[in-house]
């Protein structure tokens, strides 16, 4: 069979509650050449059966033991037959020309190895939390990236060779996976933001999503994916200098924004243009939001 232009991509475990209007979210896509690869990941509620009720061809179900979200993605991947891949969340919802859209950044450059888009926050009954506008700017991206996630998840479209050739998701990870992985693969001209929202991130009042019942586990596998971020940069930062520059970022480590931070930082972004061979015309700028952050982290 002829390769489908996009491989939508969606582990489930359990969840039923949410799950068709995540799937007709899906199935009402305006571009509809794509397989919708499904894994039921062990789940002890019908969610096969849920997704068997669509009899659509497109749909292409995988059971299998419970072995969680990172190795489920990783046996997707093996399995997805598009060179294009859609992360999509069992709980959320994708507007109809999600995939359009994204498609159509990809064909018109072939540098791009990964597309997300702005994102809406719902609760359980899809009323508006809060608006995601991410940073646009790829050098100024790139650098929050050394600090923390920049993306949504389920809204990124990502070119499958990229992230083979990257390794994939680090099985070792349960948390935090996609901020390893797009720290891995992320270059200064390889990423994009579409600036629509084509997502809906659905945030449950009862906090049963992983993220949020294990918080501390998610908060400790990001922090040790900035340390290595800003280490690849600067390998002159020890343990205490990581903490002092990512005051300027995240409040949790520190009770106030370092009096080393702002030293710290101005150093780091100077090996972050070596290290990324960013041009030389994209410096003045990338200092100056620096300087701005620092500024505004001091107010």
């Amino acid at each position: 069979m002829p390769s489908p232009k996009v491989t939508v991509l969606m582990s489930v475990f359990n969840g039923s509650d949410h799950l068709r209007p995540s799937v007709e979210s899906i199935l009402n896509q305006t571009l509809s050449d794509f397989e919708f690869l499904i894994i039921d990941d062990g789940s002890s509620e019908p969610v096969s059966e849920i997704i068997l009720d669509y009899q659509d061809d497109r749909i292409r179900l995988v059971r299998q033991e419970n072995c969680g979200l990172t190795k489920s993605l990783n046996k997707g991947l093996n399995l997805a037959r598009s060179p294009f891949i859609a992360r999509m969340d069992a709980d959320d919802i994708s507007l109809p020309e999600r995939l359009e859209l994204q498609f159509e950044v990809f064909s018109k450059n072939q540098e791009l190895d990964f597309v997300g888009t702005f994102f809406d926050v719902i609760d359980e009954c899809e009323n508006l939390v809060q608006k995601k506008e991410l940073i646009r700017d790829p050098v100024y991206r790139l650098w929050r990236l050394m600090f923390h996630n920049n993306y949504g998840h389920g809204t990124m479209l990502f070119r499958k060779l990229a992230v083979i050739n990257a390794g994939m998701y680090d099985v070792f990870l349960r948390f935090a996976q996609d901020y390893d992985l797009w720290s891995r693969i992320s270059k200064k001209n390889n990423s994009t933001i579409i600036p629509d929202y084509l997502y809906r991130y659905r945030m449950n009042a009862n906090g049963s999503q992983s993220s949020i019942k294990n918080y501390e586990d998610q908060l400790n596998a990001a922090i040790w994916i900035s340390d290595r971020n800003l280490k690849h940069c600067n390998p002159d930062l020890d343990e205490r200098d990581l903490i002092d520059i990512r005051s300027l970022y995240w409040e949790f480590q520190l009770p106030k924004v370092s009096h080393r931070a702002p030293e710290l930082a101005l150093q780091t972004v100077e090996k972050f243009f070596d290290k990324y061979d960013v041009d030389l015309y994209d410096r003045p700028f990338l200092r100056n939001r620096v300087l701005e952050d620092i500024s505004q982290a001091f107010k």
